[in-house]
C-alpha cells in the first residue's frame, strides 16, 4: 500500500510522523514538570501546615506567573541605551530612548511597556557602572554618557 502512494503524500506523511513525534515528547517532559510542580507544592503545603495548622492553603490566591519577553540579546540593551544617547546628542530622556530602541528594534508599540521598563533597569546599571549620569528629576531627567569613549 506504501508504494501506491505519491511522493509527495509521502513526505507529508513522514513530516507530520516527525512533527507528532515531537509534540508527544513535549507533552511528556510537560508532565514531568507538572509532577513536579505538584510535589514542590505539597511540600509547601505541608510546610505552611507545620507553621500554622489552622491555614487553609487552598485560600491562598493564585500569583500570575512572570512573562518574560526576549527583546534583547545578551548585552544588546545596554549597547542599544549608550548609542541612543549618543544619536541624540549626547542626552536623552527614557522616552527618547525607548522611542528609538522601538524604531531601531523593529518592535511595535505593543512592547513600550515592556522596554520601558527595561531601560529604565539597565540605566541604574550603567550610573553603578559610571557609563551614565541623570541630570534633573522625574520625567523631565535626561541621562548623559559619563564619559565619552
Amino acid at each position: 500500500m506504501e508504494n501506491s502512494r505519491s511522493r509527495g503524500d509521502r513526505y507529508a506523511l513522514a513530516a507530520l510522523k516527525n512533527k507528532r513525534g515531537t509534540i508527544a515528547s513535549e507533552i511528556m517532559a510537560l508532565e514531568r514538570q507538572i509532577r513536579a510542580r505538584k510535589d514542590a507544592l505539597s511540600h509547601v503545603d505541608a510546610c505552611l501546615r507545620i507553621l500554622d495548622p489552622s491555614i487553609e492553603v487552598s485560600d491562598i490566591p493564585r500569583k500570575r506567573p512572570p512573562k518574560h519577553i526576549n527583546l534583547f540579546r545578551s548585552g544588546e540593551l545596554g549597547r542599544s541605551i549608550i548609542d541612543a544617547i549618543r544619536r541624540n546628542g549626547g542626552s536623552a530622556n527614557i522616552k527618547e530612548i525607548t522611542s528609538a530602541l522601538l524604531e531601531s528594534g523593529g518592535h511595535g508599540e505593543e512592547a513600550r511597556r515592556a522596554v520601558t521598563l527595561r531601560v529604565r533597569s539597565n540605566l541604574a546599571y550603567q550610573v553603578r557602572k559610571q557609563k551614565v549620569v541623570k541630570v534633573g528629576e522625574g520625567r523631565a531627567a535626561k541621562w548623559r554618557l559619563a564619559h565619552d569613549g
